[in-house]
């Protein structure tokens, strides 16, 4: 059993096929785990997943903020054609797992999705070093270096998740 979720590596893969990251506005964040998650699966062949992102308070059809289309391209990521989204229940019934990137995210997901507590988890969540309790903070307003900083602490973060789902794989 994965001391990550509650989830065993032999259901891991087949219970995990849509992926769901979700952050305030739907313009950093999680496009950006969105972004490298997709790049990472396609490097390890591994296909037949879906991975979207949302916001909580999103504007439908913005683009990414400027820094976080800088800052991903840095990381050979196209966040070009990222429109975002509003979260919605259709969203939520969909996914497999809901990523949120900080505390009150995971609150405002639970408090307003409370069937789906068993597949909303924080991105720090499966952080391999640090606080697994802390957020990913928002970079919005700030310049290209808070950007990447936050794109490096979701790295990490989403890299830690491919193992897992590598590691469900194998058991499949």
């Amino acid at each position: 059993m994965n001391s990550r979720l509650g989830v065993t590596a032999t259901k891991g893969m087949a219970a995990l096929r849509n992926i769901l990251f979700v952050c305030t506005g739907n313009t950093c964040r999680s496009p950006l785990a969105e972004g490298f998650l997709k790049k990472i699966l396609r490097e390890h062949s591994l296909g037949g997943m879906e991975v979207g992102s949302a916001g909580l308070a999103a504007l439908p059809g913005s683009s990414a903020s400027s820094h976080a289309v800088k800052v991903a391209l840095e990381g050979s990521v196209s966040l070009d054609e990222h429109k975002a989204r509003l979260l919605n229940a259709e969203l939520i019934t969909k996914a497999d797992l809901i990523i949120g990137m900080e505390p009150g995210h995971r609150q405002q997901l639970l408090d307003r999705y409370p069937h789906a507590s068993d597949k909303i988890y924080l991105l720090r969540h499966f952080a391999r070093y640090g606080s697994r309790e802390r957020g990913i903070p928002d970079p919005y307003g700030l310049n290209l270096e808070g950007y990447r900083f936050c794109f490096e602490d979701i790295k990490e973060c989403v890299e830690s998740l491919l193992e897992w789902l590598l590691q469900a794989h194998q058991g499949e």
